[in-house]
């Protein structure tokens, strides 16, 4: 019996290990039928939750002044719309800005990063992703993500 129960639990273990290498996100993260993360569905997502926050303090912004989706789909970039030193504003850039990398599957230490305040442009790369991000006075929060496949 305790033979079977050893099998049962290895076979259990292997199953959920397997499922952790084929794409299925921890973070959440929209994955296309191929396994990749499909930044049109992380924007659409992230353009949710930003339009519900929104809501609970302005009717002057809508969510989607804060994402720029390439042509081509392979590049998510989240802007700060006017007027750039509002501070709510600057916020949900930032807020914006953590749900893209969140839905992309980034590593936690790079999410903390965003919060973090330095000069200039900051970059980072993961499993399908390159992404800069950076703070300024006159521009406001910008990220860009890029697919890297």
């Amino acid at each position: 019996m305790t033979n079977l129960r050893s099998g049962a639990l290895a076979l259990l273990v292997a199953a959920a290990l397997a499922g952790c290498g084929s794409g299925a996100s921890t973070t959440g993260g929209a994955s296309a039928p191929d396994g990749q993360v499909d930044l049109v569905q992380v924007r659409d997502t992230c353009m949710e939750q930003t339009a519900d926050s929104l809501r609970s303090y302005t009717d002057k912004l809508t969510a989607d002044q804060f994402y720029e989706l390439s042509a081509d789909g392979k590049t998510l970039r989240v802007l700060t719309p006017a007027p750039k030193e509002n501070a709510a504003t600057r916020s949900e850039a930032l807020t914006a800005t953590e749900c893209v990398f969140q839905e992309a599957d980034a590593p936690q230490f790079v999410v903390d990063q965003l919060r973090v305040p330095v000069t200039g442009e900051q970059s980072s790369a993961w499993t399908d992703f390159t992404a800069t991000w950076e703070s300024d006075n006159e521009l406001g929060y910008r990220a860009r993500v890029v697919a890297a496949r």
